[in-house]
């Protein structure tokens, strides 16, 4: 998508209003919840089901060693939680 602030913000603000931060989410209740949890479980049930709306990975054609964006495009990460050290993995399918 194009990386320009309003556009940033109001899909900032779409995704809170979906799911926001703050709603009574079953996966942030630690007391009932048992499974998958880790010593620095934060609640981020919010963050699970944004993350529902967007994509887990991107095709970007590279033609002459090239990549092929559009005018406006641009590969970018969105954080639905909280900022921590991440891993990105980049296959390259062809020759």
């Amino acid at each position: 998508n194009e990386n320009e602030p309003l556009l940033l913000d109001d899909m900032a603000t779409f995704l809170e209003k979906i799911f926001p931060r703050d709603h009574n989410y079953q996966h942030n209740n630690f007391e009932i919840r048992t499974v998958n949890m880790n010593d620095d479980e934060s609640p981020n049930g919010h963050a699970h089901l944004q993350h529902l709306l967007l994509g887990t990975s991107e095709t970007v054609p590279v033609i002459d060693g090239e990549v092929q964006f559009g005018t406006y495009q641009s590969v970018f990460f969105i954080e639905l939680d909280h900022p921590r050290p991440r891993e990105v993995m980049v296959h390259v399918i062809g020759e």
